[in-house]
């Protein structure tokens, strides 16, 4: 779980920075065009992880979800698969900061510690974060790759800094690899579907 939440979290902390920002790209100008002001999203998603463990033997699983979040206050997730997370669902309120937790007709709610102040503080600090000279940012044809600074120094030195590779499509985000340039493991997120939802409220 808490994996999944540090790559979620990444990935609408790109999404924010992606919004804060102005390219020249058309792809990537249209993308952060259609969100702008938005505040209703639908997401589906495979989270691939195709690693070493520390055994050194390879691990590779894969976690479906979809997520939908109104008014950026309510979001509620469920996992698809695998088979042991799967209907799993998880809602938090960020207005009565309720956070609800339901499987197999099973419901738990408590107050979360994590407050709208909180979470904003969060975006703004990780968001100036990614922004700032601690990455060097670069556009392609369709999406942005994060390279962190000193990359090519890095590397001289044995070591394998991991870079990020965003992928975007007419409809939004298409997919966002986390992967290193001389190693094969990679953790990918592909977005299955990206919507902007149209709720009259």
């Amino acid at each position: 779980m808490i994996i999944i939440k540090k790559f979620l979290f990444l990935t609408i902390l790109i999404l924010l920075f992606l919004s804060s920002s102005i390219f020249s790209e058309p792809l990537i100008f249209n993308f952060v065009q259609n969100i702008s002001g938005k505040r209703d999203f639908y997401i589906k998603t495979d989270i691939t992880f195709d690693v070493i463990d520390n055994q050194k033997n390879n691990f590779k699983t894969e976690i479906s979800l979809e997520a939908t979040i109104i008014n950026l206050e309510n979001f509620e997730i469920r996992f698809l698969k695998p088979d042991f997370l799967k209907n799993i669902q998880i809602s938090y309120n960020s207005i009565n900061n309720i956070s609800v937790y339901k499987y197999d007709g099973y419901t738990n709610s408590e107050v979360s510690n994590l407050t709208l102040d909180k979470i904003y503080e969060i975006f703004k600090t990780a968001s100036g974060f990614l922004s700032s000279s601690a990455f060097t940012v670069s556009e392609t044809k369709n999406g942005l790759v994060f390279l962190p600074t000193g990359y090519l120094f890095l590397k001289r030195l044995g070591l394998e800094p991991t870079k990020i590779n965003v992928t975007l499509n007419e409809n939004g985000f298409e997919e966002i690899v986390f992967l290193t340039d001389e190693s094969t493991e990679t953790v990918k997120i592909k977005f299955n579907e990206f919507n902007i939802l149209d709720i009259n409220r």
